[in-house]
């Protein structure tokens, strides 16, 4: 035993501290994961058995609304922490509170003209008639759905409470204050059953005011521990402004384009040209194959900020050895997801049993899909964390262009199969293109387009 631990210790001692911050993230992040799945799973059957399938419904129909709301903070989110970390990497803490409180106050104004734009229009469209609802009056629907507007663009400016803690490298953090909020909106709920009738306020209250409270509770430790980040109007600049806010817009484009129509739009697609029985089929085989999206990530997202921390301190050999590794575990992922293949129709079939049959065919397109979408993330993860990402916004425009022009056109009629392989052809090409900027940058030979 004692010759085992002296060969962990000297194999721990030989790691330098940015790999060894990566790889406590990594763990961590995993089981924060593992642990959200756990709790969405149970929040499903504790929220169907508060509220009947209508009600139910209509939650679900506002969550999609709400969603999109995310987007509305056009990239500021991602803007702030690259700046904010290549600040702290340098040791620069004035810079990294402007970087802070720029983006807090810029994100809080937004958060006023969305409020300023949504809660009259609630007022005046019919909800009831948009979403189909009939279990609800529509006065009642009205002061609902002003309640979760409310709690979420709180939530759209705290969570860059998390975002200060990622660009700190400490990625956990972030999924521990979500876990948290998700942890005690289902307590919440749970406890909703047992001493109230079915009421869907609460249960909109529980689930979007319990996590932007979460959000803001983490403040406290974050100001406490680094009282330099306190946000202070004299600390926003125009510079920095211009600096956070371009950047920002250039993550904007690319989350619309490559995250929104041709990630999100999938189910559109297939139930426009293929009809929704194609959805529930598409969804059954994505749910599995995601598997692999979601154990890359977990590897992938502490890297973004240990890249730039590594890039400000002139550290191209971490850098190399980083893009390799990841690389590495794309390449097991690829295996994993040909194993997965390989059983997909006997998982289908103790799954979903005989209700729903998923062609074989189906699942390869998926599966080719889904690697060349982790293809495309080994690379983006790293430009993000070096501040390029011109050559993203270039190529995600162009090729969601051409991607819905090919799905309108041709790919559409063939189906699940020709959409999946049309999602896949982007993201291929993008890899690519990625791959080789990257590989530029690494060896200090970008330049142009290839640099900005």
């Amino acid at each position: 035993m004692g010759i085992i631990h002296n060969k962990i210790t000297k194999r721990l001692s030989s790691v330098d501290g940015r790999t060894l911050n990566v790889a406590k993230n990594t763990v961590a992040t995993a089981v924060m994961r593992v642990c959200l799945l756990a709790c969405s799973l149970i929040m499903v059957p504790i929220t169907l058995d508060y509220l009947d399938t209508e009600n139910y419904g209509v939650w679900m129909a506002m969550t999609s609304v709400l969603y999109s709301f995310s987007f509305f903070d056009i990239g500021l989110g991602n803007g702030m922490r690259n700046y904010m970390a290549e600040a702290l990497s340098a040791g620069n803490k004035e810079m990294a509170r402007s970087y802070f409180s720029t983006a807090m106050f810029i994100l809080t104004g937004l958060a006023f003209l969305i409020a300023i734009v949504i809660i009259p229009l609630v007022h005046i469209i019919d909800i009831n008639t948009l979403l189909n609802i009939k279990s609800v009056g529509n006065r009642e629907l009205v002061m609902i759905f002003s309640m979760a507007v409310f709690f979420t663009l709180i939530q759209f400016v705290a969570k860059n409470i998390g975002m200060a803690y990622i660009a700190m490298q400490q990625y956990v953090v972030n999924d521990f204050i979500i876990f948290i909020g998700n942890v005690l909106s289902v307590i919440a709920v749970f406890i909703l059953t047992k001493t109230t009738e079915s009421n869907l306020a609460y249960v909109v209250a529980a689930f979007t005011g319990i996590p932007a409270l979460a959000f803001c509770m983490a403040a406290v430790p974050l100001l406490r521990k680094h009282p330099y980040l306190k946000p202070r109007f004299n600390s926003v600049n125009t510079d920095v402004v211009k600096k956070v806010v371009g950047k920002g817009l250039g993550f904007f484009t690319i989350q619309i384009t490559s995250c929104l129509v041709v990630f999100g739009g999938a189910n559109v697609f297939i139930s426009h040209y293929c009809g929704p029985e194609q959805v529930t089929i598409y969804n059954i085989s994505f749910k599995l194959f995601n598997l692999l999206i979601i154990a890359y990530t977990i590897i992938l997202s502490p890297l973004w900020n240990a890249y730039t921390d590594a890039l400000v301190k002139n550290d191209y050999e971490w850098i190399s050895r980083a893009y390799r590794r990841s690389a590495r575990m794309l390449m097991m992922s690829v295996i994993a997801g040909l194993l997965l293949l390989s059983v997909s129709d006997f998982f289908f079939r103790k799954w979903v049993g005989s209700t729903v049959t998923i062609p074989f065919e189906v699942s390869v397109c998926v599966l080719l899909y889904v690697c060349s979408f982790n293809f495309t993330n080994c690379s983006s993860y790293l430009l993000n964390g070096f501040n390029k990402i011109r050559i993203q916004i270039v190529s995600s425009i162009l090729l969601t262009v051409i991607y819905l022009v090919a799905i309108t056109t041709v790919t559409g009629k063939y189906g699940v199969i020709g959409i999946s392989l049309s999602m896949a052809a982007v993201f291929i090409i993008e890899g690519c293109l990625y791959a080789y900027q990257a590989r530029l940058l690494i060896t200090k030979r970008a330049k142009g387009i290839w640099n900005k």
